[in-house]
């Protein structure tokens, strides 16, 4: 009897091959709900949220309905909440939203209900759909939430065919275009996508004179105005549910908040036309950020809806640069400063000002989606304020003496007073005080620090230069990203400071290296996700952060809203330049280098080979010629290119010296063979020579 035993408790001990799911609500908007079949409990409610968490809670409510409570009722409460152990019945009644429970993978952690679901409606081009499958309707769901990028489910009831898509009625401005009737399809629209709503960047249709109280979710009372209602109704979409119409009563100073909006529920603000009452529809959210660099800038923009349009810089009506867009959320535009028309002021520190054109739609005329950005990068030299004072010690050996030679050298500036927050860069060794000489492989830090000031800041931009080959060698990219992870370790992020653990290294030989970086103050995302598992935690203070509930936008945006025109949006940001001092790099010293006795009391190595900190040892070498030929081959350019262009030069003669051979030969051969023949004439005589003797 044991044995049976033994195996029921292993059995009960296993891991259940069934995952968890988590309780969560799809939403539907009914026309026709008969609230009191099979009811459990009749409760008033506050809002959506509270409906849905009384369903939650109690064990066999599969279903509610949510809607406007009479008048009588409104004493307990604004709304009535009914909970139901099955599915409603269609009746004659008024309006009233149902919601279903079901079992999903995952639980939108802000959100009342994961899904809104719109009966027989398909997509009109397939071009959207991100997945297919073929599976329950509930496995569906869970499949869009896993894809970041789906904003609806469809599935078909007859088929089980599940499409992700990746558009929906709620994020696109005409449905029309993109969706059609269909009997069998229906549509389940993802409510757990955050979008990230600010007071500057929405932008609602407003109807002065009309509204609807009855199909709200929520009731705030106290409201002084429709400015504060409509920014309620913002703030609520970045904690709980999303907000997308509200209804101002300025005779009981009532905000009326409603999940939906009121086109997609096919109603008129007109309906209840009251001199009291102020609606507001959400028209679009379009979020600016501006990253400014050396050269140019980047405007990045995250809409709620998706984008179809241009973003372009003119100069008069001459249009310098533009970028194009079809069908985008996140998009992205860089100008550069020169190119596109930005042109710089003749201050100390360079300020370029431009406009930025955000068009939507194909249309030339002026709409009122169309945006006016104002950019303005700020790029700021930063300049030590303080006197330093260098004090330098060089031991010299050579041919087996030492000199000892002691100097001070004092270093004066005084720049112009600088605005806050002023940053600074300083090169620190592995006991954290500053260096001036280290060894090729030794680690130390770069400390990045700021003073007096209450925002946040990132760093971008950090390279090494070569002051003698003038070699740069990157190592964060403008991203804030670091790309040398060989030479970067980690690092330690603090409100004051961020500390940079790197290994002095990327250069073959001793040379002298300043480090270059640029420093852009934020408020929000300060540190890049591609650098998060290189952040260890500093001992000394925590790591600066800013609850999630304000709202701090990460570039300062001033907003205008003029009737007939385009908004226009001011954003601005705030580089910093900042240039550590110049660090020595050695060789890493051996004892083998030495051809002379050293005494042990003058200098000695540690363990790694390292001298003693302060002490610089110049020794004269007598190098061969192979090694004099293969530094300048190999590691001088200067001297290869002098050598290639002597040889170029010295091929150049011998070639006109061979030209010029050729040719006189040429000449000879010519010259003999154009030579004129030569008569030899020969006088014989014939007298005898009596005669001549005669004569004679």
């Amino acid at each position: 009897m044991k044995y049976p035993f033994l195996l029921i408790l292993i059995l009960s001990t296993l891991p259940s091959t069934v995952s968890p799911c988590e309780i969560t609500f799809i939403l539907e908007t009914l026309k026709s709900v008969n609230s009191t079949a099979s009811l459990i409990i009749r409760k008033s409610v506050d809002s959506l949220s509270q409906c849905t968490r009384f369903c939650s809670s109690v064990p066999n409510c599969t279903h509610f309905t949510f809607s406007n409570a009479e008048p009588i009722e409104k004493k307990n409460g604004g709304f009535n909440c009914h909970l139901h152990s099955k599915s409603p019945v269609l009746t004659t009644s008024g309006s009233r939203t149902v919601g279903t429970k079901t079992c999903l993978e995952n639980k939108c952690l802000k959100r009342s209900f994961a899904f809104e679901k719109f009966p027989g409606r398909s997509l009109v081009n397939s071009s959207f759909i991100i997945k297919t499958f073929s599976i329950s309707m509930e496995e569906c769901l869970s499949q869009c939430q896993k894809e970041s990028s789906c904003r609806a489910a469809l599935h078909n009831n007859d088929t089980s065919l599940c499409q992700l898509s990746r558009v929906s009625l709620n994020s696109v401005y005409n449905p029309r275009l993109y969706f059609k009737a269909s009997y069998s399809v229906d549509l389940y629209e993802n409510n757990c996508v955050d979008y990230a709503m600010t007071s500057s960047a929405c932008t609602f249709m407003r109807v002065n004179g009309g509204g609807l109280k009855s199909v709200s979710d929520q009731l705030i009372q106290n409201v002084g105005s429709f400015d504060e209602c409509e920014q309620m109704c913002v703030i609520r979409s970045r904690i709980s549910d999303v907000c997308r119409s509200y209804t101002y009563d300025n005779s009981t100073n009532e905000c009326n908040l409603m999940w939906a909006s009121a086109r997609m529920l096919g109603r008129s603000p007109l309906e209840s036309m009251k001199p009291n009452l102020f609606h507001g529809d959400l028209d679009d959210c379009v979020n600016f950020s501006l990253k400014c660099r050396e050269d140019n800038l980047e405007v990045k923009a995250s809409s709620m809806r998706m984008f179809i349009g241009k973003m372009m810089t003119k100069k008069s009506k001459k249009i310098m640069c533009q970028e194009d867009y079809e069908g985008n959320y996140d998009f992205s535009s860089k100008f550069d400063f020169k190119k596109c028309g930005l042109d710089p002021n003749k201050s100390k520190d360079s300020t370029y000002r431009g406009m930025v054109h955000v068009k939507e739609g194909s249309t030339s005329l002026v709409t009122i989606r169309d945006k006016v950005l104002q950019v303005n990068c700020r790029l700021h030299k930063s300049m030590p304020s303080e006197e330093q004072f260098l004090s330098v010690q060089m031991n010299v050996r050579e041919n087996n003496k030492t000199n000892q030679v002691m100097s001070d050298v004092v270093v004066v500036t005084a720049p112009p007073a600088q605005t806050n927050p002023k940053f600074s860069l300083k090169i620190l060794g592995l006991d954290s005080t500053e260096a001036d000489t280290v060894h090729i492989g030794d680690y130390g830090w770069i400390m990045l620090a700021v003073k007096n000031s209450a925002e946040d800041f990132t760093v971008t931009n950090l390279v090494a230069k070569d002051v003698q080959t003038g070699r740069v060698l990157r190592i964060i990219d403008e991203d804030g990203c670091v790309l040398r992870r060989d030479i970067v370790k980690e690092i330690r992020k603090t409100d004051n400071y961020v500390k940079l653990k790197i290994s002095f290294s990327g250069f073959r030989r001793q040379t002298e290296v300043v480090y270059h970086a640029m420093m852009e103050t934020c408020t929000v995302g300060c540190m890049p996700k591609c650098n998060q598992d290189m952040m260890l935690p500093e001992e000394e203070t925590n790591v600066h952060s800013l609850p999630l509930s304000l709202d701090l936008p990460r570039h300062r945006m001033v907003r205008r809203s003029l009737a007939g025109e385009p908004r226009e949006l001011q954003l601005t940001s705030d580089v910093y330049k900042v240039t550590g001092h110049k660090l020595t790099l050695l060789n890493p010293p051996s004892p083998k280098q030495f051809d002379f006795p050293a005494p042990k009391s003058d200098f000695e190595f540690n363990d790694n080979g390292e001298f003693h900190e302060g002490d610089v040892i110049v020794v004269k070498h007598s190098p061969n010629l192979w090694t004099s030929v293969k530094h300048c081959l190999i590691d001088d350019v200067t001297c290869m290119l002098t050598v290639v262009l002597g040889a170029i030069q010295m091929f150049l003669m011998f070639s006109c010296f061979l030209i010029m051979y050729c040719y006189y030969q040429q000449w000879r051969f010519y010259r003999e063979l154009n030579r004129p023949q030569e008569h030899n004439v020969q006088y014989y005589t014939t007298s005898k020579p009596e005669e001549n003797t005669r004569d004679t």
